[in-house]
C-alpha cells in the first residue's frame, strides 16, 4: 500500500500583512479626509451664521432701493469684524467693494434687497493631501435679506374716508339709525311750510326689507288753511330724488301748533331697494301751491346696514368687494375677515373718482389699487368673520389673548360670552405713552408685536365719501392702521383703560352690531418688526420687516 505524504501548509502571513497595510492606509486616508471635511463644514457653518446675522443687521439700515447707503456697509463690516464672529483662518479685513468672487467679501444692494458675501476662510488640507489632489480650499458663505412691509392681509374688509380716518371711531349697524343730533344735508326745495317735530316709526329698514313695509309718521303743523293736505316723502341725500308715500291726508287747521299722524301702508320700494340715509319730509299742498317742511326739520330714515363715522351723517365706512379663489361670493366677506385678503392692495397713483378698472371684484388680482365698494357692513357676515368662524376655521377674535395683554394685564379671554380675544392696545405701547399719543402719531411708540394681534388691522382709505346706497369704484389713496378697542386716550400700559364686555365689540340679538376702533397714523408703528408671514414688497416708508430670503 502506498502512503500519501502531506505537503507542508503554505505560509500566508505575508499576504495578510499586505492586505492589512492596504486597509490601514485606506482607513487612515478616509479618517484624514473626514477630519479635513469636518473642519471645512465647521468653518462653513460658522461663516454662514455670521453672514446671516450681518446681512439682517445691514438690511435694517437700508434706506434706498438702489446702491447700498454707507450705513448698510458699516453695519455689515461691524458684524464681520467683531472678534466673537470671526471664523478661524478667515481673511482678517473685509473689503466689501469689488465683486462676488473676492476672497475678502462683497456687498450689493438692489430693489430693497441686500446680498452679502462673507470674507472667505482659508483651509489647508492636512493628512488628506495624501489621498487627494486638493491641498487647500477657500470656504465661502453667502446670505441675502430683503426689506419688506408688514402684511396688509390683516385688514378688515372695509374702507374709511379721508377726514374720517383717525382717532376713536364707531363702526355700527345701529337699529335706531343715526343719532338725532345729526343735521340733514341741504335738500331741495328748501321748504317753508310750518311743520316741525317729524318722527318716523320704525326709524330704519334693514338690508333685504321689501314692501309692504308700513310706517307711521308723526309731526306738528301750524297755520294751515282749510283744505291743506300733507303727504310723507323720502328724499335721497345725494341725488335729491323725492319719493312720495301713501296718499295726501287732511291737515289740522288753526293758528296754534297741532299734532297729527300719517300712517303709510309701505315705504316706497325704490327707497327700500337703495341703502342710504333717506330724509323724511312732509309735502304740503294748499290752494296757494305746493310747499315742503323745512330742510332742518327733516328726519333720517336708514335703509340698509350702514356704518357711521362719529359725528358724521352719512356712512363713512363701507365694505370692500374683494374676491377669493375659494368659497363663494356669499362667503367672501366673512372669509376675508378671518384670513385677510388674497390679492395685494396698494396705493393708486391717481385720486380721480371713479377709478377703472375695479380690481379683484370677481377674481383676485394683484396688485389691486382700485376697489369696488358696497355701503354698510352686513352684520351677519361680520359676526361669522369675527366670532362664529367659517367651516372648521374659528372667527378672527376666537383666539387666545396674547400673554400679558388682557385688560387686567393677564392672559384671559373676555369674561363675557362668547369668550373672545381680549388684547388691549396699551399692551403694545412703549415708553409710558398713551393711546392719545398713538392717535397723535408720536413716532415709533408701538411694539412690533402689535402685528401679531388679531385686533390689529390696516384699512384702505378712499378720497371721497362713497355715494350713499350705491356700489362704486374708488382709488386707494392711503392705508390706516387701527385696533379694535374702546380704551380711552388717557390709557397707558401702566394704567390700562376701562373697557366693557368684549372690549369694543358690541352685540345685538346675537349679531355684531358695533365695533369701537382706534385709527392712528402709520408713524406710531415701530421702525422694524419681526416677520409673521405674508409680508409684502417695501415701498420706501413705514415699518420695515427684515426677511432672510437666501
Amino acid at each position: 500500500m502506498l502512503m500519501r505524504i502531506p505537503r507542508p501548509a503554505r505560509d500566508e502571513r505575508g499576504a495578510t500583512a499586505v492586505l492589512v497595510a492596504a486597509l490601514a492606509m485606506a482607513l487612515f486616508g478616509a479618517g484624514a479626509l473626514a477630519i479635513d471635511v469636518g473642519q471645512v463644514y465647521a468653518k462653513r457653518a460658522s461663516l454662514q451664521s455670521t453672514v446671516d446675522m450681518a446681512v439682517m443687521a445691514a438690511a435694517a439700515e437700508l434706506n434706498t432701493s438702489g446702491a447700498c447707503n454707507v450705513e448698510v456697509v458699516n453695519k455689515a463690516e461691524e458684524f464681520l469684524t467683531k472678534a466673537t464672529n470671526k471664523t478661524p483662518d478667515q481673511y482678517p479685513t473685509p473689503n466689501l467693494g469689488g465683486g462676488p468672487g473676492d476672497t475678502d467679501g462683497f456687498i450689493q444692494c438692489v430693489n430693497w434687497h441686500v446680498k452679502l458675501w462673507a470674507p472667505r476662510s482659508h483651509h489647508d488640507f492636512g493628512f488628506a493631501k495624501a489621498v487627494s489632489n486638493v491641498e487647500e480650499l477657500e470656504v465661502p458663505a453667502f446670505a441675502e435679506a430683503a426689506v419688506k412691509s408688514p402684511s396688509r392681509s390683516s385688514s378688515l374688509p372695509m374702507y374709511a374716508v379721508s377726514g374720517c380716518d383717525t382717532g376713536h371711531r364707531t363702526i355700527s349697524d345701529p337699529p335706531p339709525g343715526p343719532p338725532a343730533s345729526h343735521s340733514p344735508p341741504t335738500l331741495a326745495p328748501a321748504g317753508t311750510a310750518e311743520v316741525k317735530g317729524i318722527t318716523i316709526s320704525p326709524p330704519d329698514a334693514p338690508t333685504g326689507s321689501v314692501a309692504p313695509y308700513p310706517a307711521t309718521v308723526s309731526f306738528q303743523v301750524k297755520s294751515m288753511p282749510t283744505g291743506a293736505t300733507g303727504q310723507v316723502t323720502f328724499t335721497h341725500p345725494d341725488t335729491g330724488a323725492i319719493h312720495e308715500a301713501g296718499t295726501a291726508t287732511a291737515l289740522p287747521t288753526g293758528p296754534g301748533w297741532s299734532s297729527t299722524t300719517i300712517s303709510i301702508s309701505t315705504v316706497p320700494a325704490d327707497v327700500l331697494n337703495t341703502s342710504a340715509i333717506w330724509w323724511v319730509r312732509i309735502k304740503v299742498v294748499t290752494s296757494a301751491g305746493t310747499d315742503y317742511s323745512p330742510t332742518d326739520e327733516a328726519e333720517p330714515f336708514v335703509v340698509g346696514d350702514l356704518m357711521f363715522c362719529d359725528g358724521v351723517v352719512s356712512g363713512n365706512f363701507g365694505t370692500l368687494k374683494v374676491a377669493r379663489t375659494n368659497g363663494t361670493p356669499a362667503t367672501w366677506l366673512q372669509d376675508n375677515i378671518i384670513h385677510g385678503f388674497e390679492p395685494l392692495l396698494v396705493e393708486n397713483a391717481s385720486s380721480a373718482v371713479p377709478c377703472s378698472p375695479a380690481d379683484s371684484e370677481h377674481a383676485p388680482v394683484s396688485p389691486t389699487d382700485c376697489i369696488s365698494t358696497d355701503p354698510g357692513f352686513p352684520n351677519e357676515a361680520a359676526t361669522d368673520g369675527l366670532v362664529n368662524g367659517s367651516g372648521s376655521t374659528p372667527g378672527r377674535l376666537d383666539v387666545d389673548t396674547t400673554p400679558g395683554c388682557d385688560r387686567a394685564g393677564g392672559s384671559n379671554r373676555t369674561a363675557t360670552a362668547p369668550a373672545l380675544n381680549d388684547d388691549v392696545l396699551t399692551c403694545y405701547i412703549l415708553g409710558g405713552h398713551s393711546v392719545g399719543d398713538v392717535v397723535a402719531g408720536t413716532p415709533n411708540i408701538l411694539s412690533g408685536d402689535i402685528f401679531k394681534s388679531p385686533r390689529f388691522f390696516q384699512i384702505p382709505i378712499i378720497p371721497v365719501q362713497a355715494s350713499s346706497g350705491a356700489s362704486g369704484e374708488y382709488p386707494i389713496v392711503d392705508f390706516r392702521p387701527g385696533f379694535i378697542t374702546e380704551e380711552p386716550d388717557s390709557a397707558t400700559a401702566a394704567a390700562r383703560g376701562a373697557v366693557t364686555g368684549h372690549n369694543g365689540v358690541h352685540f345685538h340679538a346675537g349679531h355684531v352690531e358695533q365695533l369701537n376702533v382706534v385709527l392712528f397714523p402709520e408713524a406710531a408703528l415701530p421702525t422694524t418688526a419681526p416677520p409673521v408671514g405674508g409680508e409684502i414688497e417695501y415701498t420706501g416708508s413705514g415699518t420695515k420687516v427684515i426677511v432672510l430670503v437666501n
